[in-house]
């Protein structure tokens, strides 16, 4: 037997609803905020009938919903279609579904409006109406779909009942006899917290990608922290460390009266090993170093460089630091074409530069000196104008005293630099 949970009125909760349900049964499928539909098989050692059954549903909704709706059937499809439409307690007799839906308004399954516009112009008022055309029609008209509204004009179940998993919270709060003043003490309260919240992360197979720390002070003040983890993991070691160091550079500004922690659940993360591989780092130990150095570098400085799109030379900006798994890549036989790697100088080495045409004739810079054998370019660029301007024209110049260099002059301030060696 199925039911089903309807209120028309707002409730105090979205899940109000599946509250109530629960109560009952874990089988609770919420199709939104309202109706819910449960499944009600094996309750007959608790409910000898369906009437005691729905009336115990029916008093339990009235105590947080108003004018709530109850209904009970056979089938999934019956239960959803009635407590839609009928307010009160419905009981439905089994084999009786099409028969008790037969007199609704066809407004009961929610169509569409042009849908629905349709129907009535097939002159179709009720539920009844919709059940006795043949399947084949429906078919030629509406494809799939028109066999699929007949089921369920006649209370027919065409899906399961599938269970909404419960939304799980994984927090833990701490109130201390006495307020606490410093990260020494805090570590330690930071771990009766944080190991229980890991291990049930850990039961339940999830790891945490994300921690918010809420410190209640003395002073009546809340001090909160969030972090985020490029890895997930449920080490509380990790997150002890990585927290700590984050209040180091942003302390409380009174003692700690409470303490509160809240996970971000993600499924646990799966891994498969090589045995050719080389090792990759922990991915914890890495969360950990890399709190570290954004403690220790200046803001901004800690992570892993990531090019801009654009043709400004150098640009770049930090981004996390996240390695991405080896990938194994075949042997090619043929010969590969040699490139070349230019050694940048930072910051590029002031030069003097002869010109004869327009071109370089001789270059000189602390450590770099020679008459040009060959060059090539040269190559313009300039762009931002709307930020900070820059206008290049490089050169690449072998020198007669060995060595190919990058030089270029920047035409703003008609000055040369010798920006790097090409290797």
């Amino acid at each position: 037997m199925f039911g089903g949970l309807h209120s028309p009125h707002p409730l105090p909760s979205a899940e109000a609803l599946v509250e109530i349900a629960r109560a009952f049964t874990p089988r609770v499928e919420a199709l939104g905020p309202t109706p819910v539909l449960l499944d009600l098989h094996g309750l007959g050692r608790v409910w000898p009938d369906p009437a005691s059954l729905g009336t115990a549903l029916l008093e339990r909704a009235r105590a947080r919903a108003t004018d709530p709706h109850v209904a009970l059937a056979s089938t999934r499809t019956a239960a959803l279609v009635l407590v839609r439409v009928q307010p009160g307690l419905t009981i439905v007799p089994p084999g009786r579904e099409a028969e008790v839906l037969a007199p609704l308004p066809l407004a009961a399954l929610e169509l569409d409006p042009e849908r629905a516009c349709l129907l009535r112009r097939w002159g179709l008022r009720r539920l009844g109406d919709l059940a006795r055309l043949p399947a084949r029609g429906l078919a030629e008209r509406f494809g799939p779909d028109g066999p699929h509204l007949r089921r369920l004009a006649r209370g027919e179940d065409a899906t399961p009942l599938v269970p909404t998993l419960a939304s799980e919270r994984f927090e833990m709060t701490l109130d201390l006899e006495w307020p606490v003043d410093g990260l020494e003490p805090l570590s330690f309260l930071l771990g009766r917290v944080l190991e229980p919240l890991c291990a049930s992360l850990a039961m339940r197979g999830r790891r945490a990608t994300g921690m918010e720390l809420e410190l209640s002070l003395v002073d009546g003040s809340t001090h909160r922290r969030a972090l985020r983890t490029t890895a997930a993991t449920a080490e509380p070691r990790t997150w002890r460390t990585l927290l700590l160091l984050d209040l180091e550079t942003h302390p409380p500004r009174d003692a700690i009266r409470a303490l509160g922690v809240r996970a971000e659940p993600t499924p646990a993360r799966t891994t498969q090993f090589s045995l050719l591989d080389p090792a990759l780092p922990s991915p914890e130990r890495l969360a950990e170093t890399l709190g570290r150095l954004h403690e220790w570098t200046t803001a901004g400085k800690g992570g892993a460089a990531a090019l801009l799109d654009t043709h400004r030379p150098g640009a770049f900006l930090i981004g996390s630091f996240a390695p991405a798994p080896l990938e194994r890549r075949r042997a090619d036989t043929r010969a590969c074409a040699p490139h070349l790697a230019l050694r940048a100088f930072r910051p590029p080495l002031p030069a003097e530069v002869a010109l004869e045409g327009g071109a370089p004739r001789f270059v000189e810079a602390p450590g770099v000196r020679g008459a040009v054998l060959d060059r090539a370019g040269p190559w313009r660029a300039s762009g931002d104008w709307w930020d900070v301007a820059w206008s290049r024209e490089e050169w690449d110049v072998a020198l007669a005293g060995g060595g190919l260099y990058r030089i270029y002059r920047d035409r703003l301030r008609e000055q040369w630099f010798v920006e790097g060696e090409l290797d």
